[in-house]
């Protein structure tokens, strides 16, 4: 009895996990860098090494570069000691032919990383953007609040692609 319900169990997590990677991850099929440059806040995200050091006011600042397919990114955060710690990353399209939401980031030459857009708000006001392995998820805007209709709304999208919105962590905005 005791190896049937071992069976069961793995059967079960097995399943699990094939229904997790069967749903679909995608970028956003194009992207308008002129619209899609500014300044964004981190509204939510995975926890990560990174984002332990910040305390508050976690931005993205993206700006186009000389080649149509390549953004500049600065990423900056304040941390607990007070000062604002930034990091500069250049992200290049993943086919040159199509400008969609997917990219290769370089934060420290050579090693890349994928780094997609997965939602866009028609009006370039929010983004969902990760990692398409779930192991990256952030919700930016471009202001420091979001209402909680639209978060919920980001968050189902999240969801519907696998990734596990109980994992966000609410990142604290000063306000600007």
């Amino acid at each position: 009895m005791r190896d049937w319900l071992r069976v069961a169990v793995g059967l079960v997590l097995v399943a699990g996990t094939l229904d997790l990677r069967a749903q679909s991850v995608t970028a956003v099929p194009q992207l308008d860098h002129a619209r899609y440059a500014g300044t964004w806040y981190a509204i939510a995200g995975y926890p990560s090494k990174r984002l332990k050091r910040c305390a508050s006011d976690v931005t993205q600042l993206v700006a186009e570069a000389d080649k149509a397919s390549q953004l500049q990114f600065v990423e900056a955060c304040k941390v607990k000691a007070g000062f604002y710690d930034a990091n500069n990353i250049t992200a290049k399209a993943q086919d040159k032919k199509v400008l969609d939401g997917r990219f290769k980031i370089t934060t420290l030459w050579p090693f890349t990383r994928k780094y997609w857009v997965f939602a866009l708000a028609p009006d370039y006001s929010w983004s969902l953007s990760g990692s398409p392995n779930r192991k990256e998820l952030w919700v930016f805007s471009r202001t420091p609040t979001m209402s909680d209709a639209t978060l919920a709304e980001i968050k189902a999208k999240a969801d519907a692609m696998g990734f596990s919105s109980a994992k966000l962590v609410m990142m604290p905005q000063s306000g600007h």
